[in-house]
């Protein structure tokens, strides 16, 4: 994380206000930068912007960067104060000592830094020096460099008032077009409504018209009539006496007129229009123009014309729409009630045509019986309430099974719009989606939101009225197998078959749930006690032993069963869940395909369980771990090819800890991804005192693949450390690469070596060492304890040759003899590691082996990680 100014939003603001990010070299900027590092004898001078997120630099001399992390540098420290940043020895400072700048190929050891303040607070970016050896910046010169910084702001003052400048600019140029646009926009207005405006001047008899008003008498725009005379011969014949007298009284009366007249275009059509007029005074109130609008109501006159045809239209719709519709009047009388509201109500049509009240249809909905299955209070509401105050939209079930959607439109004058809609249909499909939201949709058992609603039903009941009740929590063994070998569709069919042979082996009363995945739960109905809980476990364990055909191929698979009982185990779901998976987690790890019920020590294993997590985050914490490296040999030339780097923990109690001892807890609790991150950084940063043509192994588990900024972290790890990136391989075993989203293939764009880990450990799949970019293969060390039989020498041979045709490298790990290394020798592998050429061991120690070649035990040693 870099470090933040207080008024840092603002800061940004003003920075990018400028505009000067990413913009060319200037000779200004750049000749301070000169002129910095003549005055002050260093190497280096620039002037770096800081933006959010990086450090951009504007000019500088005797040094070139691109964009640059923000907390990369020494800028993000220099902006935080108004004092100039003085570092004298970078490599002393904790703060900088670590940065790429000061490691890398600039080796900054001196830095000075004047925070470039636009306005007071807001400190924009930094002007610097640098040197390459440790140095002091007398005060004299410390002012000589903030005067060369009021340099800077003033040209980035210049920026801002350039910034200013155009921006007026722009705002008078808005306004014009603005101007213009409303001139603009009142044209077409004037033609979209077909409405323009005219003026007569009195005492001239000049006419001015519109545009629209010229359209609208077929002539050109910018034609108007020369007068009041000629304007009236356009108008038809019989409407021209009456238009000049509405003229004249208006001049006379000094008030406005009104007339609506048929107007005779040049081309013979007629046009139907409607003027408005008044009188325009002066300040002394003498009459001096003439001033209207003209509208051509054509079409709405022909509308007009068209809806009274439509009625006829509109009645015949009514009767065939499909919602049934009532019209109740003011008065309570129902004024419309159309063939659908005839036949979803079953309303006598002798009733209807009498124009009856409501408060009548409501009486004869009552004598069917029509509000049956209603509610008591939605039934009194219905029967007998004002129409007013009855609910606007319901649903009402009728006694023959149709249901209706009943919505009610007040009408402005009183009464109202009555339709109904028939939703029985609808109903019907929105109770099967609810059903589908409960259940699985591949087995069809109810899902873990229904179980857990009905487990949390029936403890409720038994805290109020006692009981108890039973809960098995069921896992498949090997289902895994079967998915990943035969496939999802094969899986989809094996958890069919095992949802129907759960339903045979239970009672009506026994609710069986999928909760996900293979896992499967049962709440026992009734009484429960330990026997038949165990009757029903037998029976469930003997049905899903049995093999399944899957479309010709068999498969086999089996299930564990955990118990709880409540209140014995717990009343609430959440203890009686976890205490049923603890059962079921030591029926796994006790051989499978059986069932165990709960008891009280595996609390304390659980218990144990958590004390080990809490043990392990103090160790992150507490930086109890250190790095132990095992060498790789080549086998052609004998020497050192790679270091693999192996994390201890140094308990407090249990002594100096293998990873076996602790990396299986880290991946459970989510701790693997702060471990394997410090693992990681640790060792990149202990590479940098191996020889150069020695590789870095690390070790990554399926945890850290799984994290989104994995790939980001294995750059910055990188980039920090200064190491190039062909020098670090990840070695990823079989079980995390199920993990790795497409990360591994960013990880190998980045330059870094992947290496499949541990192949021949088990099901390794053949598909992932086609696909995925894997530079090596390493063997398990189990093929190497048993490489001397025929059948592992012959598949070692085969793994070896599809390794080099798909290009890649065979390395043995875990091997301990002479034996095992001829075998493998003649197997073809390339490189090997065991403890027959060195133990793990500190960095420190490892010196002498890393200048000579293999080295041979002295004394049989045991295996251990």
């Amino acid at each position: 994380m870099h470090l933040v100014p207080p008024r840092e939003a603002e800061r940004l603001s003003a920075l990018h206000a400028l505009g000067i990010l990413d913009t060319p070299p200037e000779a200004h900027f750049d000749a301070v930068c000169r002129l910095a590092c003549t005055l002050f004898s260093v190497p280096h001078a620039w002037v770096s912007l800081v933006d959010a997120d990086r450090l951009w630099c504007k000019a500088a001399s005797g040094i070139t960067f691109g964009p640059t992390p923000r907390g990369a540098a020494f800028c993000d420290h220099a902006i935080l104060s108004d004092a100039p940043l003085v570092v004298v020895d970078a490599t002393a400072d904790p703060r900088f000592r670590d940065r790429a700048i000061v490691n890398g190929p600039f080796r900054m050891r001196f830095y000075a830094g004047i925070p470039l303040f636009l306005r007071p607070g807001l400190p924009l970016g930094t002007l610097c020096i640098g040197d390459t050896v440790p140095r002091q910046l007398p005060p004299a010169e410390l002012e000589r460099l903030r005067d060369l910084g009021e340099v800077v702001v003033a040209q980035l003052r210049h920026y801002e008032a350039r910034v200013a400048s155009e921006t007026e600019a722009a705002r008078r140029r808005a306004s014009e077009a603005a101007l213009s646009e409303a001139n603009r926009n009142l044209s077409l207005a004037e033609q979209m409504a077909h409405i323009g405006h005219w003026r007569v001047d009195l005492a001239s008899g000049a006419m001015t018209w519109s545009d629209e008003v010229c359209r609208l008498h077929g002539r050109a725009p910018g034609d108007p009539a020369s007068g009041i005379a000629e304007a009236l011969t356009y108008y038809h014949p019989d409407d021209r006496e009456r238009i000049a007298g509405l003229v004249v009284e208006a001049r006379e009366r000094r008030t406005g007129f009104h007339f609506k007249a048929r107007l005779v275009r040049r081309d013979g059509e007629e046009r139907v229009v409607v003027s408005h007029g008044i009188c325009q005074e002066d300040e002394a109130g003498t009459v001096v123009a003439l001033f209207g609008s003209v509208q051509d109501v054509t079409e709405i006159d022909r509308a007009e014309a068209e809806l009274r045809a439509s009625t006829a239209l509109l009645d015949a719709t009514l009767a065939h729409m499909d919602q049934g519709l009532l019209m109740i009047d003011e008065a309570g009388a129902v004024r419309v009630c159309n063939e659908r509201a005839l036949a979803l109500l079953d309303l006598p049509r002798e009733m209807m045509r009498a124009a009856p009240s409501f408060d009548a249809v409501r009486r004869h909905q009552l004598a069917q019986d029509d509000f049956a299955r209603c509610d008591g209070t939605l039934r009194e509401v219905l029967a007998h309430a004002p129409l007013a105050i009855q609910p606007r939209t319901y649903e009402h079930e009728r006694a023959n099974g149709t249901v209706l959607e009943i919505r009610t439109v007040p009408l402005p004058t009183g009464g109202a719009v009555r339709t109904y809609t028939d939703i029985t249909a609808r109903k019907a499909a929105e109770a099967q989606v609810t059903h589908m939201a409960r259940h699985d949709a591949l087995t069809g058992l109810p899902n873990r939101a229904l179980f857990r609603d009905s487990l949390d039903q029936r403890l409720a009941a038994l805290r109020r009225h006692g009981g108890t009740c039973g809960l098995l929590c069921l896992d498949l063994d090997a289902f895994k197998a079967v998915n990943d070998t035969l496939g999802h569709l094969a899986g989809d069919t094996l958890l069919r078959e095992v949802a129907g042979r759960i339903r045979a082996c239970l009672r009506r009363e026994d609710l069986p749930a999928r909760l996900g995945g293979d896992e499967f739960a049962i709440l026992l109905g009734g009484e429960a006690d330990a026997h038949s809980a165990a009757a029903t476990a037998e029976r469930l364990v003997a049905a899903l032993r049995r093999p399944v055909d899957l479309g010709g191929q068999e498969a086999v698979i089996g299930v564990s069963i955990g118990i709880a009982f409540a209140p014995e185990h717990g009343l609430d779901g959440d203890t009686l869940l976890k205490r049923g998976d603890l059962a079921l987690y030591r029926a796994k790890s006790e051989g499978r395909n059986t069932y165990r019920h709960f008891a009280a020590a595996m609390d304390r294993a659980a218990e144990e369980r958590r004390r080990n997590e809490a043990d392990l985050r103090e160790g992150l914490r507490g930086g109890a771990f250190s790095l132990h490296y095992q060498p790789v040999f080549d086998l052609a030339t004998g020497r050192v090819t790679a270091l693999e780097a192996l994390a201890r923990w140094h308990h407090p109690t249990r002594g100096t800890l293998a990873p076996a001892a602790f990396l299986p807890l880290a991946e459970e609790t989510g701790l693997i991804a702060p471990l394997g991150e410090w693992i990681l950084r640790t060792a990149l940063a202990e590479s940098a005192a191996m020889p150069p043509e020695i590789r870095l192994v690390v070790n990554v588990a399926g945890g850290q693949l799984r994290q989104a900024g994995f790939v980001a972290a294995v750059r910055d790890a990188v980039l920090a450390t200064g190491q190039p990136p062909e020098r670090l391989e990840l070695d990823v075993a079989e079980a995390a690469i199920a993990a790795e989203s497409g990360r591994l293939k960013d990880l190998a764009a980045l330059g870094v070596g992947i290496a499949f880990d541990a192949f021949g450990a088990g099901a390794s799949s053949l598909g992932a060492l086609r696909r995925l970019p894997f530079g090596q293969v390493k063997l398990d060390r189990a093929l190497a304890a048993s490489v001397a039989t025929p059948e592992t020498a012959d598949f070692v041979r085969a793994v070896v040759a599809l390794a080099g045709a798909l290009g890649m490298r065979a390395t043995a790990k875990g091997v301990e003899t002479d034996a095992q290394l001829a075998a493998l020798r003649e197997a073809g592998c390339v490189a090997a590691q065991g403890f027959l050429f060195g133990r793990p061991a500190p960095f420190g120690e490892l010196s002498p082996l890393l200048r000579g070649g293999v080295r041979r035990p002295e004394t049989p040693r045991s295996r251990s990680a």
